[in-house]
């Protein structure tokens, strides 16, 4: 292994550590011991399995012995390993425990696999499981594509997928043979893969792994070890647990037993929770937290608690729609806006950018009036006026380059190719000075007498540069929230200012070079190259990332008028995270919990 690979594999176990291990695994524990959950082996979940195929039932599942790690038991398994369990079993907790022991034998061995948690809730049917590990990789953790390919196929990488229960209902049993084709490619290599149990018995397709484990409830004496480990402040609810048998059961879950120590540590010590059975029980537990979580360290000082849920709940709805367990501020799209707004939204930015690229015509054609009349400025008008029809209605920048206006579309890195640029801009050259010649017969006038040709040649060369020359290159990590949104204003402003500047430069050395070979005042193009400068500078800056980050903004002042967002959606995602009902990761944010996310897009506005 050379510098630069060794270099490249600690950068990448420190991005596990800092996503996984502690932006989630440590927020979850509020403080308390992790607590080491009750396993059993259910052989007959696994395809090919040694279990006979009458062993179906529950009954048949196998116990581990107590205090069974899941890294002991991910060994005993070949490395492929099914977990499942139910709703709030602790399957990604788990999952992390067995993270931080492969991370510690990859920090200790470079020949050890460097575990990778990937979220199967972002694959959609379209590509195949290796190809979409690849993309995960250049998304969640800013891996170049090239090189997560060759990591995958080396074995450098040891995949844990999680929540093949949250894949699109319609896509899952598409997703289990996917998996299975991966394994059947990659025989021998390390996988795990987490369910919940209700809806991977559902599928028809079972997973080719080696072993299958099932979470079992906590016990009491788990339960009591761990309200213990947080201290005397959760006294009483270790006393409620022992005369309240509907808490006590709710208690068995992970995911409840968690919001129960949050939720009664802030508590006041002579209220009680009236609990029910079942699904009131649990709804009622949720409301408590959540409004203690809302009022949390003077909450309801920045947001009122009933504004908080009312967001929290709306944004829950738009994640649940698009099967989202994640959400980034640049996945939010104008299709989030009610299907009445959405036209309207198109509708307006189309007006609104169509009409400054005519004014950018307007401010042409009047430096050519004062340098050359009347026909000038006519001419700019009419140019700048069929420029912004052309972006307004006919939806394109330049020749190529068409606007979506239901789909944002982030410029967040930029790279350049020179075979790309050199065959636009002489492409662009030729086009341009074909158009030329007719103009240089319209007459003899100042404002006519320009180098039609080569001047329209030097613009149409230019503009083919800027299009084909700059392409998007890798993706990097989303690090902080709206980093894409401000990567894309940046390129935007950057390649806005840097396009039109050297136009500018470029038209005005190149043509006073030529004035007097060719016979003509520079002087009289002045409001051409202003035009030119100034319409490929806002072109430029709006095809690269500029428009982006307009329609981004626009789209936040209208969801905000709406009454769904505050004005300072960041720091109110930030606020949720800050209470426990977020989990901020990277650039994204989570619901804690999906049970949490289920509990928000139940509520009614």
């Amino acid at each position: 292994m050379d510098a630069q690979e060794r270099h490249n594999r600690r950068v990448m176990i420190q991005r596990v550590k800092l996503l996984w291990l502690k932006g989630v695994l440590e927020e979850s524990l509020h403080g308390a011991e992790l607590i080491d959950l009750n396993m059993a082996a259910r052989p007959n979940a696994v395809a090919d399995s040694y279990a006979p195929g009458w062993q179906q039932g529950d009954e048949f599942d196998t116990p581990l012995p107590i205090g069974t790690k899941i890294w002991d038991v991910f060994d005993d398994a070949g490395g492929a390993l099914l977990i499942m369990g139910a709703p709030g079993a602790g399957k990604t907790t788990t999952l992390l425990q067995l993270v931080t022991d492969l991370v510690q034998r990859a920090d200790l061995d470079e020949a050890k696999p460097v575990p990778v948690v990937l979220s199967l809730a972002t694959w959609q049917g379209d590509k195949a499981v290796a190809d979409w590990m690849a993309d995960e990789l250049v998304n969640q953790y800013e891996v170049p594509r090239k090189l997560g390919q060759k990591w995958l196929e080396n074995g450098r990488l040891l995949p844990l997928l999680d929540g093949l229960d949250e894949v699109e209902q319609e896509l899952r049993e598409g997703c289990a043979r996917a998996i299975n084709q991966f394994r059947r490619q990659h025989p021998g290599k390390p996988l795990a893969v987490t369910t919940r149990v209700r809806d991977y018995q559902a599928l028809d397709t079972q997973l080719k792994l080696n072993q299958a484990i099932i979470l079992q409830p906590l016990s009491l004496d788990q339960i009591d070890i761990y309200l213990a480990s947080v201290g005397k402040r959760l006294a009483g609810l270790r006393a409620a647990l022992q005369t309240d048998a509907s808490l006590r059961e709710l208690a068995q879950s992970p995911l409840m037993l968690s919001i129960m120590t949050l939720a009664y540590y802030r508590m006041p010590a002579d209220i009680a929770i009236s609990l029910g059975g079942g699904e009131l029980s649990r709804r009622l537990l949720f409301d408590v937290y959540v409004e203690r979580m809302t009022r949390y360290r003077g909450g309801e000082k920045e947001y009122a608690p009933d504004d908080a849920v009312r967001w929290l709940a709306w944004l829950a709805r738009q994640m649940a729609a698009r099967n989202k367990t994640m959400i980034f501020l640049e996945n939010i799209q104008p299709n989030w806006l009610p299907r009445s707004q959405q036209r309207v939204y198109a509708d307006r930015l189309k007006f609104l950018l169509g009409g400054g690229i005519a004014l950018v015509g307007l401010a042409a054609g009047l430096v050519g009036w004062m340098v050359s009349g009347w026909p000038a400025f006519l001419w700019g008008v009419g140019l700048g006026a069929a420029a912004g029809a052309m972006v307004g209605l006919g939806g394109r920048f330049l020749a190529r380059h068409r606007i979506n206006w239901n789909q944002i579309e982030t410029i967040e890195a930029l790279d350049w190719s020179w075979p790309h640029a050199g065959f636009g801009s002489g492409v662009g050259a030729f086009v341009g000075a074909l158009a030329g010649w007719p103009l240089a017969a319209a007459g003899r006038e100042r404002w006519a007498s320009l180098p039609w040709a080569l001047l329209l040649a030097l613009v149409f060369g230019l503009s083919q540069l800027l299009e084909n020359g700059l392409i998007r290159s890798e993706v990097k990590l989303r690090t902080t929230p709206g980093q894409g949104i401000a990567r894309s204003r940046r390129n935007g402003l950057l390649v806005g200012v840097g396009s039109g500047t050297v136009t500018a430069v470029f038209l005005l050395t190149v043509l006073t070079l030529t004035q007097n070979w060719l016979d003509f005042q520079v002087v009289n193009a002045l409001g051409w190259i202003v035009g030119a400068s100034l319409y490929l500078g806002v072109v430029g800056g709006l095809m690269y990332g500029g428009l982006a980050a307009l329609q981004h903004r626009r789209l936040l002042a209208y969801l905000q008028k709406n009454g769904v967002v505050p004005p300072d959606y960041v720091h109110f995602l930030d606020y949720a995270a800050e209470r426990n009902l977020l989990r901020k990761v990277g650039g994204g944010y989570m619901f804690v919990h999906a049970l949490l996310l289920d509990y928000f897009k139940m509520l009614k506005d």
